[in-house]
């Protein structure tokens, strides 16, 4: 008889549905599930932001039924784990049932009372960098004591969106990962709430036990092996946000190690021993399932500018012709909002260049190349904060799929681009699945991601670019936003 073939199962749950994927221990994607959220899952009403946490639920079970069905037999499941949506939360009563809805990420109901939290809370968080925005899980509890106290007497537990799953799974609801408390105020450090939560009114016996992502924290029951088709007493491991779950997913995995996002914004996660501290406030720590932080900040500007100036184009034909413009010996600042967040902050910034191109591909180019600046703008500021940065950045997003893009940033940050060939934040979740039984976190990544395509740095297109850098930079100096 053949051996169990040996499984991670990651599970995904995001705004729009779940995915569930099953993982061999060498990195093969084996099956996956996906499940939608019907659209009358979501409310919005002004600045309130809500879903159904039972549809959460209903499209976990989907998803985790329908890559059961999936799977080779005979294989055994090692541990399974969940990512969601950070800073996402409902509250529940003794009895596990919501006393409200799913409180969404990007609801913006507590702006009354977010300047007095930020304050409350500075002297804990200010050493991770983390100030509290009014999208943060915590600014809503409080806002909650003010105008709705009454919920307190009803309520047991504050549970994140990922906790709530995890429950479905174990029948735990009273533990949390660290990077899934951040923005309920925890102290990432000493995985503890601080006292300043208490003074105001939001009670901290609510609110789960911290631990680890990577930590076991239960079975799957019975009841859940039924709905769901997991074997019944498969380790549940502690998750992660969707953000630090797409880090773990990209490789990155030693000190100096740098995961850079590029979708609809760049987005910058690097690996670091001790927190790193930015004067101006830009960048925060979470930490790392496999110890140390997780230094990162979101620029502004990422790949918007494509769906506002070649919506509908042939964008492979784009990059195909593009490949033999570069570098165009254009300054292009591809920003569409107003404002910049990092590697520089300025909300004056505006963004420039893209109009003054007629043709099309060397509009196009440029704009690669413009953002390709941007980023090693980045890095260079994550070394002068005290980061010594690798030889290698882990490229991840939609703008990682383009050999002409990823061959610019190459050569323009003088780094190899490695891309995984699972870059899903489900694929992370699975890391996390699989740590206890591998032992490390940094073993779950290194026998779980699998290269999709590495981009050397070609030394003449890295030499060309260095006075078209520089050019860029006095743009923006010029402008007084550096």
């Amino acid at each position: 008889m053949a051996a169990d073939r040996e499984l991670a199962i990651g599970l995904d749950v995001g705004t729009g549905g779940a995915r569930a994927v099953a993982v061999a221990l060498d990195g093969t994607l084996v099956a996956e599930g996906r499940a939608p959220l019907p659209t009358e899952a979501m409310r919005v009403d002004g600045p309130r932001v809500e879903q159904d946490p039972q549809a959460w639920i209903r499209a976990a079970e989907d998803a985790l039924g329908r890559m059961i069905e999936r799977l080779p037999r005979p294989h055994r499941v090692i541990g399974v784990s969940v990512d969601a949506t950070s800073g996402t939360f409902l509250l529940v009563d003794a009895q596990h049932r919501p006393l409200t809805a799913g409180i969404m990420y990007n609801d913006q109901r507590a702006t009354d009372v977010v300047d007095e939290v930020a304050e409350s809370l500075g002297p804990d968080l200010q050493p991770y960098g983390i100030r509290i925005a009014a999208s943060f899980a915590l600014a809503k509890l409080v806002h909650w004591t003010r105008h709705e106290p009454s919920i307190w007497q009803q309520a047991a537990r504050v549970v994140h969106q990922t906790d709530w799953i995890v429950g479905m799974l174990c029948g735990r609801y009273d533990v949390t990962d660290v990077s899934t408390a951040l923005k309920t105020g925890v102290d990432p450090g000493r995985l503890a709430w601080p006292e300043a939560i208490e003074r105001l009114g939001v009670p901290t016996d609510c609110l789960p036990q911290v631990v680890l992502s990577g930590t076991i924290i239960g079975e799957v029951t019975e009841e859940a092996s039924e709905r769901t088709g997991l074997p019944a007493g498969t380790p549940v491991i502690a998750g992660c946000t969707d953000g630090t779950a797409g880090c773990l997913a990209s490789g990155a995995k030693h000190v100096g190690d740098l995961n850079v996002t590029l979708g609809t914004t760049l987005v910058f996660k690097a690996i670091a021993e001790t927190p790193l501290q930015d004067p101006e406030g830009v960048l925060y720590n979470h930490r790392h399932p496999a110890g140390g932080y997780l230094p990162g900040a979101a620029s502004s500007t990422g790949g918007e500018w494509i769906d506002r100036w070649f919506a509908g184009q042939d964008l492979q034909d784009l990059n195909r012709q593009a490949r033999s413009l570069v570098p165009t010996g254009r300054t292009v600042y591809p920003l569409i909002k107003s404002g910049e967040r990092f590697p520089f902050a300025c909300p004056e910034a505006r963004g420039f260049g893209l109009e003054e191109i007629e043709d099309q591909v060397e509009r196009f180019a440029a704009g690669l190349e413009g953002v390709a600046f941007l980023e090693r703008m980045g890095v260079e500021r994550l070394e002068r904060l005290g980061l010594t940065v690798g030889p290698v950045v882990y490229a991840t997003g939609g703008g990682a799929a383009g050999t002409t893009w990823l061959t610019i940033r190459a050569a323009v940050n003088r780094r190899t681009y490695w891309v995984p060939e699972h870059p899903e934040c489900a694929m992370g979740a699975a890391i996390l699945a699989a740590t206890p039984f591998l032992g490390s976190c940094q073993a779950a990544i290194a026998r779980l991601v699998r290269t999709g395509q590495s981009i050397e740095p070609d030394p003449r297109l890295a030499a060309a670019y260095e006075e078209p850098f520089g050019r860029f930079r006095t743009s923006l100096q010029e402008r007084g936003w550096l």
